[in-house]
């Protein structure tokens, strides 16, 4: 007897884990076990998972997307972050190797 239809909208839970946070840096992962995947039986079940999980990774790779995109501003802002602390511990550090 292949898993029903509903089981495929309403997988089971994980006990007393809830499910990862969706969005970017939310670490989302699929409620969709491998286990699940090996128990079906009728083509149109694997046909529904395999349109949820196509459905999935269009997510995963907008949020990745999204996160490239903001890499080389976050790079940037903590090169400039770096000078900064660097230039504002300078006078600092000299006026202390003078002493010595």
């Amino acid at each position: 007897i292949g898993t029903k239809m509903a089981d495929l909208d309403s997988p089971p839970k994980l006990s007393g884990v809830q499910p990862p946070s969706e969005g970017v840096g939310g670490g989302r992962c699929s409620e969709i076990s491998a286990e699940l995947i090996r128990s079906l039986t009728e083509l149109q079940e694997l046909e529904a998972v395999y349109e949820r999980l196509c459905g999935e990774e269009k997510v995963v790779e907008r949020e990745l997307d999204a996160l490239l995109e903001q890499q080389n501003t976050i790079e940037s802002k903590m090169v400039t972050l770096h000078r900064m602390g660097t230039a504002s511990i300078r006078p600092f550090r000299e006026l202390m190797t003078s002493w010595t």
